[in-house]
């Protein structure tokens, strides 16, 4: 129980340290972190006495209860994002983010038939989602803006997990809890950054493929539609890739060998006729390369570093996929995701501490990458066989 519950408190503040770092400085983070294991430890004691809807009422009105949450979010979304993407004026402490701005740029660009990579954000960023983000975001930027994708992906969530928990309650706690204790969950949203919808939608469509890949009466072409989005969805950032050894293996347990092969193969061919025609037009201008060097800048403190790193966390996915057991709940590939995802970001932190100081925790933010991931296992590993605690 406790030992899951931290858990959730170690993957709802990873990310977050890097924002309170930011604005309220070191006693900021130990200040937040020790109030979130205080709080998410005495839950089973005192959780249950809180005025929560009953679990009735929660069920039976799910649906309007994650569509009133996800319009409060888009209510505060309309109100905060002009605000914290004043960076526009110049002023880099107080922008939000330049990520909603690059999604725009380049899909723009391809909506258009130019090359994507070659614009840069207001901020002189280059462009760094890779091509399946790009095309996931098409909708979203005819509809005016990117940033609305996390918002969509985030009601889908909601929903899927529902009927996979076989319960509403579960789901909507989790994401108040979130929203209420991550405080980097709230302000990624405003301020239109896409981590929160790149993992999303690759749970989702993890979640979607392994679902049906055992189901004996499909058709075996339509089982490779969710293996197909989700080779898009790898697409969207190469950390990713990282996950394709603990899908094969859930995959091989699920459905046996020979289906596992064919979905993966076919996941990994999407992800390059996504990916290669990009690279190939021009290596040189293909701007989400540089991410390469998110890790590779630390070479003067851990000689390879960009190359360690990844490799390390390859052999982890390769352990991970070897030991896993995966039952009915997926909770297993759930967590070994989130652990895979969390290794280079650790690493990072680790080395980023010690290269710029406190300022090093900005490379925490990309822990909102496992925080889904991580946050849905502990959650359900906490909760679920106790429903009391709700």
């Amino acid at each position: 129980m406790n030992r899951a519950l931290l858990g959730l408190a170690f993957w709802l503040g990873l990310p977050s340290t890097a924002l309170l770092q930011k604005y309220f400085g070191l006693a900021g983070v130990a200040a937040y972190l020790l109030g979130l294991v205080l709080a998410l430890l005495l839950w089973p004691r005192f959780g249950r006495h809180l005025p929560w809807p009953g679990a009735a009422f929660l069920e039976k009105q799910f649906p309007w209860l994650a569509l009133l949450t996800c319009a409060a979010l888009l209510g505060l979304f309309a109100l905060a994002y002009p605000i914290t993407n004043n960076g526009r004026t110049g002023d880099r402490r107080t922008s939000g983010s330049d990520t909603d701005d690059a999604l725009n740029l380049a899909t723009t660009e391809l909506l258009h038939g130019r090359y994507p990579y070659y614009p840069r954000t207001y901020l002189d960023n280059p462009i760094t989602p890779m091509p399946g983000a790009l095309l996931l975001a098409i909708p979203f930027v005819l509809l005016g803006n990117s940033a609305y994708q996390s918002f969509f992906w985030l009601l889908l969530w909601l929903l899927a997990m529902r009927r996979h928990w076989q319960a509403g309650r579960p789901p909507l706690l989790l994401l108040w809890l979130m929203l209420a204790l991550s405080p980097v969950v709230v302000y990624s949203l405003v301020v239109g950054n896409d981590y929160l919808a790149n993992s999303l939608y690759v749970l989702l469509f993890m979640l979607w493929l392994v679902r049906w890949a055992p189901r004996p009466g499909l058709n075996p072409w339509l089982k490779l539609l969710p293996a197909i989005c989700l080779g898009i969805g790898l697409s969207s950032r190469a950390n990713f890739l990282l996950l394709l050894p603990l899908i094969f293996a859930t995959l091989a347990q699920l459905a046996g060998r020979p289906a596992a092969l064919r979905s993966t193969v076919t996941t990994g061919l999407t992800f390059l006729l996504v990916t290669l025609p990009f690279y190939l037009y021009d290596p040189a201008g293909f701007s989400p390369l540089h991410t390469t060097d998110e890790l590779g800048r630390f070479n003067h403190l851990l000689p390879y570093a960009g190359l360690l790193i990844p490799l390390a966390t390859a052999l982890l996915a390769l352990f991970l996929a070897w030991r896993q057991r995966v039952g009915a709940d997926l909770q297993q590939l759930f967590r070994s995701s989130a652990l895979v995802l969390a290794l280079p970001v650790l690493a990072g932190l680790a080395l980023a501490l010690l290269a710029y100081g406190p300022a090093g925790f900005t490379f925490a933010f990309f822990g909102l990458f496992p925080l889904f991931f991580g946050a849905t296992a502990s959650w359900h590993s906490a909760v679920c066989p106790r429903p009391h605690l709700l």
